[in-house]
């Protein structure tokens, strides 16, 4: 642990959090560093070996963790999963919103079955979790938080995976629009906007595998980002260390990489105050050293 991690000890070192998506990646990161300051953590995945397999791994390592089976994009079972928590512990002082996928393909491509999974999990699954659990948050009445993850990826537009892109930009319009909520109503409840920048984790794959494309230059461009991901991604432990520090002093944006994510910021808006199209895809493609054929 590095010495930026003292906020993160005094504020998260009890308590409970809850963390969806929680059994693989950024979520896995997010769950075990928790764990690692002191707080009672529930692993919540939709699927539920892999998170059971991560809540014993806490447990062993002398934490305390337990498993959730549950799909965020059925409300039902979401409520379900708030009401056994708040029975069981009183409060949650943490809910990370987490649970995402992706996908490839030109917009007009996009299977309708695929647009519509990705909505329910990235932009459902979030509203589901807000409206099951902030009620409950507001009669236990203790100060809580709640971080919602976006993206990078909801800051700009980006080819080939516009489900993903649109989703994250609802995530953070959601999310500053609770911060506003919760004001108005004077809840002790923080609100947190996390935009990762590339951590390690097998999104990119899980899309191929859940959600093929036969268009070539999405599927290039996503070889390039996992490649990517795994040569230079955050490792998500270390990225949720600095994530979760960030949280524990009370800011509203919250960066894996202040460097690339501020930057990324700043580009959306000058691009904004320059009244400027979105940018050229063509440049990002040759980085990667992808090369498109006109009309592919």
């Amino acid at each position: 642990m590095t010495m930026q991690s003292s906020s993160a000890r005094e504020r998260f070192s009890r308590g409970v959090a809850v963390v969806t998506g929680a059994a693989a990646g950024i979520g896995e990161g997010l769950a075990r560093h928790l764990s690692s300051l002191g707080m009672t953590v529930v692993v919540s995945d939709i699927d539920g070996d892999r998170a059971a397999k991560v809540a014993d791994e806490i447990v062993a390592a002398g934490g305390t963790a337990k498993a959730c089976a549950v799909d965020v994009a059925d409300p039902d079972a979401v409520d379900a999963m708030a009401s056994e928590i708040f029975g069981r512990h009183g409060s949650v002082e943490l809910l990370v919103n987490n649970a995402g996928i992706e996908s490839a393909g030109l917009l007009w491509e996009i299977d309708r079955e695929r647009w519509r999974r990705l909505m329910q999990i990235n932009v459902d699954g979030v509203f589901y979790c807000l409206r099951s659990f902030i009620p409950r948050m507001i009669a236990a009445g203790s100060p809580s938080c709640i971080a919602n993850l976006s993206s990078v990826g909801g800051l700009n537009a980006v080819a080939v995976q516009s489900p993903y892109i649109v989703s994250k930009h609802a995530v953070l319009a959601m999310t500053e629009c609770l911060h506003q909520d919760l004001a108005i109503v004077g809840a002790p409840i923080q609100v947190s906007a996390v935009i990762p920048h590339s951590i390690r984790s097998e999104i990119f794959l899980a899309a191929q595998r859940e959600a093929p494309t036969g268009n070539p230059t999405a599927n290039a461009v996503f070889a390039a980002m996992q490649r990517d991901n795994v040569e230079k991604g955050l490792d998500p432990l270390l990225a949720a260390e600095h994530m979760i520090e960030q949280i524990a002093r009370g800011e509203f944006w919250i960066h894996s990489d202040d460097d690339l994510c501020i930057a990324a910021m700043h580009r959306r808006g000058q691009q904004l105050l320059d009244l400027a199209a979105p940018a050229d895809p063509h440049a990002m493609l040759t980085r990667m050293g992808i090369t498109v054929e006109h009309g592919a």
